[in-house]
C-alpha cells in the first residue's frame, strides 16, 4: 500500500520551515500511512506573493492571515469549518493569543488554523542597556530619550522600516493612537490623524539606525546580536529564537512603547496559519495533520523545542516555555492581546504593499508628508472601490 503524501510550503526560517521539518518524523511515526514533506520560500514571499499560485502546487500552505479574503473569493484554500467539530473550533478560539485564531475566520469560513502567533514587539540587549544605565522604555517619549542617550555613547536604536515594515508602522501608530484603519474598508485614516501618525514615525526614524530603512526584523535582530551598536529595537515582529537559553548575546523582548494613552495598544498582528489548498487530493490526511500540529501539548512541547513560535495561548503561558525563552512570551503577551487585526478583504494586500513602497520612499526624502498622505488616501479609495466591484476570481 503506497503512502499518502502531503506536500507543504512554509517560510524560510527556523520559526517557519525548520520546526515543521524537524517535527514531521514524529507525526509520521504516529501516522505511518501519511508522509509530510515541507518546502520553503522567502519571508518576503510569505508576506506578499500570491497565495493562489501556491495553492495550485501544494496541499498545505503556511500563510499570513490577510490572505483569507483572497482565499474566500478564489477558493484557493478550502473552508475548514465543515471538517472540524464545534468543540474544536471553540477550543482554538478560547486558546487564542489575542485575535490570532479569529484572524483566519472570514466571511463565515475558516481558512487556516493558528500555527504561529506574533506581532510587532520591542526587544533589547540587557547588557547594553545596563551599560548605559538606562531602563526599558515604556512610552514613546522614553524611546526617544533612550535613542538620544545611546547616541552620546556611539550606540543607537533600530526601527525596521523596509517597505513592508514601513507600512506596518503606519497602521500600528494609527491603532495605537486609537484611530485604526477601518477593517471593513469603509474609510481611511482621517487626514489630521494621518498627519500625526506620519509625524510620530518620522521622529522615531530620525533617531534610529540609518540602515533601518533597509531592515526587516530579522536583519535588525541579527545586527543586534552580531555587533554592540544597537541597544533597543522598536516595532519589530517578535522572534523568540533570539531570546532562548544558550544564546549569546541574548535579546529580551517587551511590549511596544507607543505614543498613545495605552502604549502597548495597536501593534500589527502577524503570525502564520496552516491552510489546506484546493489542490489537496487527500483532505482527510491534511486534517489529521492539522489537528496534530495544533494540539496544545505539541505546541508547548516539540514545536517550540524545534524552533517554532507557538500559536496557542496555553503555550505562551507555559512556565517551561517561558523559562526556556527568558520570558519572551509572558513579557510580550499584553502587546499580542491588544494587537490590531488588519483588513483582510480581497485586494487589501496589494494596497498594503504599495503603501510600504511609498512610505519607504517618503522616509528616504523622495516624497513630502503631504504627498504621501494624498497618495495613500487616493490608493485606498481606488483599491477599496475595485474590491467592492470585483467578481470572485
Amino acid at each position: 500500500m503506497s503512502k499518502r503524501v502531503l506536500r507543504g510550503i512554509a517560510w524560510d526560517h527556523d520559526r517557519g520551515h525548520t520546526c515543521l521539518v524537524r517535527t514531521a518524523p514524529q507525526f509520521m511515526m504516529e501516522h505511518p500511512g501519511i508522509e509530510v514533506l515541507w518546502e520553503k520560500r522567502s519571508l518576503r514571499d510569505f508576506g506578499q506573493a500570491p497565495i493562489d499560485v501556491l495553492a495550485d502546487r501544494y496541499d498545505l500552505v503556511i500563510f499570513d492571515h490577510p490572505f483569507v479574503g483572497k482565499a474566500a473569493a478564489s477558493g484557493c484554500l478550502i473552508d475548514l469549518r465543515p471538517h472540524l467539530d464545534a468543540g474544536e473550533i471553540s477550543a482554538l478560539l478560547a486558546d487564542s493569543v489575542g485575535k490570532s485564531s479569529e484572524s483566519y475566520h472570514y466571511d463565515g469560513g475558516i481558512f487556516g488554523l493558528p500555527t504561529d502567533a506574533a506581532a510587532q514587539v520591542a526587544a533589547y540587549r540587557p547588557d547594553l542597556l545596563a551599560g548605559l544605565g538606562a531602563e526599558v522604555p515604556r512610552t514613546h517619549d522614553e524611546v526617544l530619550r533612550l535613542a538620544r542617550r545611546a547616541r552620546q555613547q556611539d550606540k543607537t536604536i533600530s526601527t525596521p522600516a523596509c517597505p513592508i515594515d514601513a507600512a506596518c508602522l503606519i497602521f500600528t501608530f494609527a491603532a495605537n493612537l486609537a484611530a485604526p484603519l477601518d477593517t471593513e474598508g469603509h474609510r481611511f485614516i482621517e487626514p489630521a490623524m494621518l498627519d500625526e501618525v506620519l509625524g510620530r514615525i518620522e521622529e522615531l526614524i530620525r533617531v534610529s539606525h540609518p540602515r533601518s530603512l533597509d531592515w526587516n526584523p530579522i536583519r535588525s535582530y541579527d545586527t543586534m546580536v552580531a555587533t554592540d551598536d544597537v541597544v533597543y529595537s522598536s516595532y519589530a515582529f517578535g522572534y523568540s529564537n533570539y531570546s532562548r537559553k544558550g544564546r549569546q548575546p541574548i535579546l529580551l523582548a517587551t511590549n511596544i512603547a507607543g505614543p498613545g494613552s495605552d502604549p502597548a495598544r495597536g501593534s500589527l498582528l502577524g503570525g502564520a496559519g496552516l491552510g489546506v489548498t484546493h489542490s489537496c487530493k487527500d483532505v482527510e490526511a491534511a486534517i489529521t495533520y492539522a489537528r496534530w500540529l495544533h494540539r496544545p501539548e505539541f505546541q508547548a512541547g516539540a514545536y517550540f523545542a524545534e524552533g517554532g513560535q507557538p500559536g496557542l495561548r496555553s503555550a505562551w503561558l507555559s512556565e517551561r516555555v517561558n523559562a526556556a525563552s527568558n520570558g519572551f512570551f509572558q513579557d510580550t503577551l499584553e502587546t499580542l492581546d491588544k494587537a490590531y487585526l488588519r483588513p483582510r478583504w480581497n485586494g487589501f494586500l496589494p494596497f498594503f504593499e504599495e503603501t510600504g513602497e511609498l512610505a519607504n520612499h517618503w522616509l528616504r526624502g523622495a516624497l513630502s508628508r503631504k504627498e504621501l498622505a494624498d497618495r495613500l488616501t487616493q490608493n485606498f479609495e481606488r483599491s477599496r472601490s475595485s474590491a467592492l466591484t470585483r467578481t470572485p476570481a
